[in-house]
């Protein structure tokens, strides 16, 4: 990563002293103007811009990406967000993030264009391109004659309406959750992991095991839109971010979407701080409230550091011990009682004919459907999916692309049908991973970075990454 970063800083040293053999026509952007054969950009300027790449298409917006909690001017580290407002306001839709020494060419052809902007098959392959450099766009009309134009969004309403939006959800989410960085009291969280695990035990969509308990799968009706959240190891503004993005809860609130987090919402991963574990008390009634307010839209599977393991360490500091030492401390016998009965009621599992997820792996132990629900006799199948990693040159007994086709075949899903699992952050700079190990459709989601955060989203019939600024959500909630 570091390497990137300085050919990163090499390629701009390059790119400025040759800048001006560059032809970039600058413009003064008042009113609407159609874009020439030639690039073009104009002046840093804090309001969004409207797009129509051809004259028979819709139009789209192009917003500086600001915190809601911060007035910002446009610089040179400023991103922009590429959206189709029609479906972004009103569902879960997609968007493309412009930073700096990002494109994007808009055109026909683009299965992904389509699903988030619309795009229209009537146009060229390559229609428009835009670049950030340094927070200034530069825009290039591959066809003039198709008529692409921008103009400015001046008028207030469109000025300050992202961040309305988004004020709508934080002021909604407040009613639900109250103040997330308050502790409840001793009685108040008995009572409430309590009624918990009595919708555990009869949770939506998991098939009986042989002694009539929850089995250890979920299968969320293939109509249901999903969204899939990945290791959150205490940071709870990662999860309030997400939440107020999008319309996540707005559509969990309609009973459109089901979210599903692949467990490690506990334990810090940040240097340092590996035994702090009130953020972790925090982030567990988070969890319950919202499983106790969406019972059949949020769920939860289980991760590896679910658990009061002596084995579960970090970096030498016994997390699983500090873990269950902090609750009995805090809350008292009969609140640690009721959270590994939570942990024991917990899906291993989560699919449908659009995704399959578990926290950590496939497993490689022998698996099919009546062993997946009946896990808790299978400790075998039960610890890879807690725990197996995949299989490189180092890591012998990990798993392999048979393995995950596999576990396909037992669910009966086609194998072009995404597997997403945690467990395993590649590098300290992304959110999401695709394709890992060269395996197609193999997604890692790992949602506990300090600056970014993703979620794996379902629009229309696909799944893809979003990603998003991670914002201080908790102190607007206060």
């Amino acid at each position: 990563m570091k390497q990137a970063k300085k050919r990163k800083s090499l390629l701009k040293i390059i790119k400025k002293a040759f800048s001006d053999l560059e032809v970039c026509e600058n413009i003064d952007l008042k009113d609407t103007y159609k874009l020439p054969d030639k690039k073009i950009t104009f002046p840093l300027e804090n309001y969004p811009i409207k797009l129509h790449i051809s004259y028979d298409m819709h139009e789209l917006h192009l917003y500086p990406e600001f915190p809601i909690d911060q007035t910002t001017e446009v610089g040179e580290d400023t991103c922009y967000i590429l959206f189709e407002p029609e479906s972004y306001y009103s569902k879960i839709g997609g968007f493309y993030r412009l930073c700096d020494d990002d494109k994007i060419i808009l055109g026909s052809g683009n299965e992904k264009q389509h699903a988030f902007l619309k795009t229209s098959a009537k146009l060229q392959e390559q229609q428009l391109s835009i670049s950030n450099d340094e927070g200034k766009l530069i825009f290039k009309c591959h066809h003039v004659e198709s008529g692409t134009c921008i103009s400015p969004l001046l008028k207030e309403k469109n000025l300050n309406k992202i961040n309305d939006w988004r004020k709508e959800k934080i002021s909604r989410l407040s009613k639900i959750i109250g103040n997330p960085t308050s502790l409840l009291s001793n009685e108040e969280a008995l009572e409430q992991i309590k009624k918990v695990n009595a919708v555990l035990a009869k949770e939506k969509y998991r098939e009986k095991n042989n002694e009539g308990k929850p089995g250890g799968v979920i299968q969320i009706p293939d109509k249901c839109k999903v969204v899939i959240i990945g290791d959150l190891h205490a940071r709870i503004d990662n999860l309030l971010t997400l939440l107020s993005q999008n319309n996540f809860l707005s559509e969990m609130e309609n009973n459109r979407v089901r979210i599903v987090v692949l467990g490690d919402a506990v334990h810090p991963e940040v240097k340092g701080h590996y035994d702090e574990m009130e953020s972790s008390v925090l982030m567990m009634d988070l969890i319950f409230k919202l499983k106790l307010q969406f019972p059949e839209q949020f769920f939860y599977i289980r991760g590896n550091h679910d658990s009061f393991s002596e084995e579960l360490s970090k970096h030498g500091v016994s997390q699983g011990i500090l873990w269950k030492k902090k609750l009995k401390k805090l809350r008292g016998n009969s609140y640690l009682k009721e959270m590994e009965k939570f942990y024991e009621q917990l899906a291993y599992v989560a699919f449908s004919k659009h995704f399959v997820c578990a926290h950590a792996g496939a497993p490689t132990s022998a698996v099919n459907q009546h062993a997946l629900v009946n896990i808790t006799h299978y400790p075998k199948l039960l610890k890879d999916l807690l725990n197996k990693r995949l299989k490189t040159s180092n890591r012998l007994s990990g798993y392999t692309k048979g393995d995950i086709n596999k576990l396909k075949k037992c669910l009966n899903l086609d194998k072009s049908v995404p597997f997403i699992v945690g467990h395993t952050p590649m590098d300290h700079e992304e959110t999401v991973w695709k394709n890992v190990g060269e395996i197609q459709n193999h997604h890692i989601i790992y949602s506990a970075q300090q600056d970014i955060v993703g979620a794996m989203v379902q629009i229309n019939h696909k799944i893809y990454p979003l990603t998003y600024m991670v914002e201080p959500i908790s102190k607007l909630l206060k």
